[in-house]
């Protein structure tokens, strides 16, 4: 489960790695500087509609479910 914005930034970039993306096709497809891409990525308000913008470059959406401790 994720619960923070680091988790949710790891997830990502596990998810980009485990298919074998490269992060200047990211940029690439979004119109950004390769760099921006890893500035987006780690910034410390990444949030899941960021993660949307690029998990959706190739077929994956970030849900988020509210749970009751």
């Amino acid at each position: 489960m994720i619960s923070t914005n680091k988790g949710l930034t790891e997830a990502v970039e596990q998810t980009i790695d485990n298919n074998g993306i490269k992060k200047t096709w990211i940029a690439e497809k979004l119109g950004v500087a390769n760099q921006n891409v890893n500035k987006m990525i780690r910034k410390n308000n990444f949030s899941v509609d960021d993660a949307n913008k690029i998990l959706s470059l190739f077929g994956y959406k970030a849900i988020v479910t509210i749970v009751k401790e």
